[in-house]
C-alpha cells in the first residue's frame, strides 16, 4: 500500500511539472500533497549510550532531519510516527530548518514537539519510522535495523538514497561518517578454551568459508590492520616477556614507580572474522591462557579475573580512562607548572584550588567514561567459569590517583545478550554490577581494613558490602590483588531486603543517587523533622521511629565510633535507603536504614591515646540529627547498650584476633607480591605483618579505652562488670543478648556497665523446649530483663529435648 501511495505521488508530481514547465518548492510555506520534499530523515540512532546529550542532559535516541534545499523550510504540515496506521502522531509544525541544515528530533518519550521532542522511542532491535504530510501521505520512511550502541543508520551522503550502518555525525554532514561492517557472521572458533594449562600447546582458530580471521595479542580490538591468521599459534608461558602496561609511568600523576622485574602474564588472543566482499564481520572473541602457574603458590585458592579492553580505552591521551592523559597537561597549563617544576597544588585566579593528585583522566566519571571490556572469570580452583562483555569505569574517590585503581563493572544489554553475570560471586545472589576494589585509602598499606571490618559487622542492622578476594590481570598482565565487592544499587537492596528494585530510594553523601528529587525531598523532610522537633518527649520520639530505623542509625554510629572512622559525616561516606512506596515485607515500611562503607581511614596509631573526652568532638556525633536524638533518654539508653554490645561481640578482641590471623595467613604472600608490583620492589613479608600487628594491637587496647570514653560521654556512674551467659546445650536453641541476635552459645563472656539492665531471650529449636534460667537469676520466661549486680552476672539457659509429640522425655 505504501509503495502504491509513493508511486501515485511521484506520478502526480511529474504531471504537475510537465503542465507548469517548472517545479513547485516550499520555502517556509508548509506542505501539500503536490509539493516536492526537500526534508528527509538523514540519520537515526536507536541506541545512544554516550554519543550526544539532549538539551536536558540525557542520552536520548534521535532522528536527524536534513533540509536539502537552499532555502529555510518550515515543517508546517509534516508529521513523524512509528505507526503506519497513525501517521499524524507527532506534528513538526513548530520547526524550521535552515538551508542545507540539520535538526535533531529527540526520542525521549515526552510530547514537546515545539522543542524537538516526541513521545515514541525506537527499539534497539529496530522498527519503521514514517515522515508524512497533512494528507497522510508518506513523504519519507526508513526501516531501522538492529543497531549496536553508539552507532547509527544513516544515508551515505546527506540526502542520499543508500542507507548504511555508520558512525554518528549528529547535526553534521554524513560525508565524514565511517561506514561500518554489518555484524552477522558467526564468531571464529578456538580449538582451546580459556584456562590454566601446565604445558605449551597449539591454538587453532577457524571461521566460515571466504572469511578472513584477524587477531591481536595485546588486548586491542582486531581489525583488518591486525595480524591475519594463517597457522596455529604457539601458546606458552609469556611471563618472562617485557612488561608492556606495567612499565607505563603515566598511571598516576604523583607516582611513577614501575617494577624492575617482569610481572606474571597471560596470553590474550582476540579474534574476529571478516568477509571483505560483503563487508560483514563477526563479534570479537576473547580468550585468556595461563601457562605454567601451578608452581606459583601465591595464586592458590584465589579466583582470577581477566579484564581485556582496547589499550586506547585505558591510555588514549584524550579518551583513555586510566592514564593521566590530557588532564595532567591541562593542570600544568592552568598554573600547575612553575619554572619547570610541577606543583603539588595551585590556586587559580578565581580562587579555586587544584591538586596534582587529581590531574588524571581517571578523575572523569559518568557513562561518558565507561568503556567496553571482556571479563573472564576463573574460580578459586582456577576453573574457567564465564566470559562476558561488560562496561568498565574507574571507581573510588582520591584513590583514582593511585597506579592501581578500582573498577566498577556493569553488565548491560548493549554489550552482551546476558546482563546478569552468570556466576554468583556471593552465594545465592545474582548481580549485574560489581566493584573490583583496590583497597581504598589502604591500597598501599594493609589494604584489607574496609573489607575486614565490614565483614565483622555482618548481622548488625546496617547494610554491608560483602567482599571476596581475587587476582586481577589487566590486558594479560598481573594487576594485583583486589576485592570483588557488592555495590549499593537497586539490585543490592532487592537481594538483601526483598523489596522491589524499582521501589528503592538511596541517599549517599547527602545526595539522592536513586530516586532523584522525590528521594531528596523525603530525605530532607526526615532531617527537618528530627532536627526541628523536641525529641525529649517520647511521643515525638515515637513519631521519628516511624520515619527511621533507629537501631540501624545507632548501629551505624556505634560501629564507626568504635573503629575510629575519621572520614565520615552525613555529607561524606554515609549512605541510607528506604522504599519509595510501602510494600509488604519487613523492610517495605518506608523507613530510612543506614549502609556501612568506606572504612579505610580507621584504626589510627593514636586512637587509644586520645583524651577520654574525644567523643565530644567526634564528627558524626556532632551531626544535628544525632544531637537532636541524643536529647531523648530512650535513644541514649539504646545507644549506650548498643555500643557495649558491639564492643563485646563483633569487635571483641578475641573474635577480631582469630579472624585477623586467618586473613593474614591467606593474604600475606599475595599482598607482598602486590606491593612489590605497585609500590616497592623490596617490600617484605615482615613489613606486611607489621601492618597486621598494628590492627591487632588496636583492638587489644580498644575495649578499656572505649568504655572509659563511653562513661565520660554519657555520664555513666555504674561499674563495669563481667557477664557470663551459658547454655546447657548449644545445639538446642539460641540466645539473644540485648541487640546481639540469636547466637548458638556454649559460653559467652562480656563486660557491661551496671547503669542499664541486660535483656536476654532464649529460643528453642525444633525438637527442644526452653525450661528456664538458672544461676544468678532463675525463671521460666523466655525473655527477661536482668540488672547486673556488682561482681558480675552468670546465668544459664536450660533446654531439654522433646519427643516427636512435643512431650518431655
Amino acid at each position: 500500500m505504501l509503495e502504491n501511495k509513493k508511486t501515485l505521488r511521484i506520478v502526480m508530481l511529474v504531471g504537475m511539472l510537465l503542465l507548469t514547465g517548472g517545479f513547485i518548492c516550499a520555502v517556509g510555506l508548509g506542505y501539500s500533497a503536490f509539493t516536492l520534499n526537500p526534508i528527509v530523515m538523514n540519520e537515526v540512532c536507536s541506541n545512544n549510550f554516550t554519543l550526544i546529550k539532549d538539551d536536558n542532559g540525557n542520552y536520548s535516541d534521535y532522528i536527524e532531519l536534513y533540509n536539502s534545499s537552499t532555502e529555510d523550510v518550515s515543517l508546517e504540515g509534516l508529521f513523524l510516527s512509528d505507526d503506519e496506521n497513525q501517521l499524524k502522531k507527532y506534528s513538526l509544525s513548530a520547526i524550521t530548518i535552515p538551508a542545507k541544515g540539520y535538526y535533531l528530533i529527540w526520542l525521549d518519550g515526552t510530547d514537546a514537539t515545539e522543542t524537538g521532542r516526541i513521545g515514541f522511542r525506537i527499539t534497539s532491535t529496530g522498527e519503521e519510522i514514517f515522515l508524512s504530510n497533512s494528507e497522510e501521505e508518506v513523504v519519507d520512511s526508513i526501516a531501522v535495523p538492529r543497531l549496536s550502541y553508539n552507532t547509527v543508520f544513516g544515508r551515505v551522503g546527506d540526502g542520499g538514497k543508500e542507507w548504511k550502518r555508520m558512525s554518528a555525525t549528529a547535526g553534521e554532514s554524513n560525508a565524514t561518517a565511517e561506514i561500518l561492517p554489518e555484524e552477522r557472521l558467526n564468531p571464529p572458533v578456538f580449538s582451546v578454551e580459556s584456562g590454566f594449562y601446565e604445558e605449551d600447546f597449539q591454538l587453532a582458530i577457524t571461521a566460515g568459508e571466504n572469511e578472513i580471521i584477524y587477531y591481536t595479542l595485546d588486548g586491542s580490538t582486531p581489525t583488518p590492520d591486525a595480524y591475519e591468521y594463517q597457522t596455529a599459534l604457539e601458546i606458552t608461558d609469556v611471563s618472562s616477556q617485557e612488561n608492556q602496561y606495567a612499565s607505563r609511568t603515566d598511571l598516576s600523576p604523583t607516582r611513577d614507580y614501575t617494577p624492575s622485574f617482569p610481572v606474571d602474564k597471560a596470553t590474550i588472543v582476540r579474534a574476529v572474522s571478516y568477509n571483505t566482499q560483503e563487508h560483514t564481520v563477526s563479534e570479537v572473541v576473547t580468550k585468556v591462557y595461563f601457562v605454567g602457574f601451578s608452581e606459583r603458590q601465591e595464586y592458590d585458592d584465589f579466583p582470577v579475573i581477566s579484564i581485556v579492553t582496547d589499550p586506547d580505552n585505558l591510555f588514549d591521551w584524550e579518551t583513555g580512562i586510566y592514564g593521566n592523559g590530557a588532564a595532567l597537561e591541562q593542570y600544568k597549563e592552568a598554573g600547575g607548572l612553575e619554572e619547570g617544576e610541577v606543583l603539588g597544588s595551585f590556586t587559580d585566579e578565581e580562587g579555586n584550588t587544584h591538586h596534582l593528585y587529581m590531574a588524571s583522566n581517571a578523575f572523569h566519571d559518568g557513562r561518558e567514561w565507561e568503556r567496553e571490556a571482556s571479563i573472564t572469570y576463573f574460580d578459586q580452583n582456577h576453573s574457567y567459569r564465564f566470559v562476558q562483555s561488560a562496561g568498565i569505569q574507574i571507581a573510588g574517590a582520591s584513590t583514582r590517583a593511585t597506579p592501581k585503581k578500582s573498577f566498577s563493572i556493569y553488565g548491560r544489554d548493549i554489550y552482551d545478550n546476558q546482563v546478569t553475570f552468570p556466576y554468583q560471586f556471593f552465594s545465592g545472589l545474582d548481580y549485574s554490577t560489581i566493584k573490583l576494589r583496590n583497597g581504598g585509602n589502604n591500597n598501599d598499606t594493609v589494604m584489607i581494613k574496609d573489607a575486614f571490618l565490614a565483614q565483622l559487622a555482618a548481622g548488625r542492622r546496617v547494610a554491608i558490602q560483602r567482599a571476596e578476594p581475587c587476582i586481577l590481570f589487566l590486558n594479560g598482565e598481573y594487576w594485583g590483588i583486589y576485592n570483588i565487592r557488592e555495590r549499593y544499587k537497586e539490585e543490592y537492596v532487592s537481594n538483601h531486603y526483598g523489596v522491589k528494585e524499582d521501589n528503592v530510594w538511596l541517599i549517599s553523601g547527602g545526595t539522592a543517587r536513586i530516586g532523584d528529587n522525590a528521594a531528596q525531598e523525603a530525605y530532607q523532610y526526615m532531617l527537618d523533622v528530627i532536627t526541628q522537633c523536641d525529641l525529649s518527649f517520647d511521643d515525638v520520639y515515637a513519631m521519628v521511629c516511624d520515619i527511621i530505623d533507629v537501631q540501624s542509625l545507632i548501629d551505624y554510629c556505634c560501629i564507626n565510633l568504635y573503629i575510629d572512622n575519621r572520614d565520615i559525616s552525613f555529607g561524606q561516606n554515609t549512605a541510607l535507603w528506604r522504599t519509595a512506596e510501602a510494600e509488604e515485607g519487613a523492610f517495605g515500611d518506608n523507613r530510612w536504614r543506614w549502609m556501612l562503607f568506606d572504612l579505610d581511614i580507621t584504626i589510627h596509631d593514636d586512637s587509644n591515646d586520645l583524651p577520654v573526652t574525644w567523643m565530644e568532638d567526634y564528627e558524626l556525633l556532632k551531626e544535628p540529627v544525632i544531637e537532636s536524638l541524643m536529647r531523648n533518654e530512650q535513644f541514649q539508653k539504646q545507644f549506650c547498650i548498643t555500643f557495649m554490645d558491639i564492643a563485646n561481640s563483633i569487635y571483641s578482641y578475641d573474635r577480631v584476633h582469630e579472624e585477623l590471623m586467618q586473613w593474614e595467613e591467606r593474604y600475606t604472600t599475595q599482598m607482598v607480591k602486590n606491593h612489590q608490583r605497585f609500590f616497592d620492589a623490596d617490600f617484605s613479608k615482615e613489613e606486611y605483618e607489621d601492618y597486621i600487628e598494628a590492627m591487632d594491637d588496636f583492638f587489644e587496647k580498644r575495649f578499656p579505652f572505649a568504655m572509659e570514653s563511653l562513661a565520660e560521654k554519657f555520664e555513666l556512674t555504674g561499674s563495669l562488670e563481667p557477664v557470663v551467659i551459658k547454655s546447657n546445650n548449644k545445639e538446642a536453641g539460641t540466645i539473644s543478648i540485648n541487640t546481639i541476635q540469636e547466637n548458638e552459645i556454649e559460653e559467652w563472656r562480656g563486660n557491661y556497665f551496671t547503669d542499664y539492665p541486660l535483656s536476654l531471650k532464649a529460643t528453642a529449636k525444633e525438637g527442644y523446649r526452653f525450661v528456664g534460667w538458672s544461676g544468678d537469676v532463675s525463671g521460666q520466661e523466655t525473655q527477661i530483663e536482668v540488672w547486673i549486680p556488682e561482681g558480675g552476672l552468670t546465668i544459664q539457659a536450660v533446654f531439654e529435648k522433646t519427643d516427636e509429640r512435643g512431650i518431655e522425655e
